[in-house]
C-alpha cells in the first residue's frame, strides 16, 4: 500500500499506475464547479475502473454522473 500527497490543481501528478482508491475529503468544496469537474476528469483518468473515491460529506458530484456514481454517503466509484 502506498499513499502520495498531491496537489490537486497543479500541473503534474505522479502517478504511473492506476489507482484503486483515492481520499479527497473535504476539499473539493472550496473549488468552484469548473475546477470541480477537471479535478474530477484528471482523479477519472488515473482511477481504474471501480475505484472508490472517498469524500467528506458536504461534497456532492451530482454534475459528473458521468464520471462516478454514488455508492455510500462519502463513496463514489469509477465507472
Amino acid at each position: 500500500m502506498e499513499f502520495e500527497q498531491i496537489n490537486l490543481i497543479g500541473e503534474e501528478w505522479p502517478f504511473r499506475r492506476p489507482l484503486d482508491a483515492v481520499f479527497c475529503r473535504n476539499v473539493m468544496i472550496y473549488f468552484d464547479a469548473p475546477t470541480q469537474r477537471r479535478v474530477l476528469e484528471r482523479l477519472h483518468r488515473v482511477m481504474r475502473p471501480g475505484g472508490l473515491l472517498f469524500v467528506g460529506h458536504a461534497e456532492h458530484f451530482s454534475d459528473a454522473r458521468d464520471l462516478f456514481v454514488l455508492r455510500g454517503k462519502t463513496v463514489y466509484e469509477r465507472l
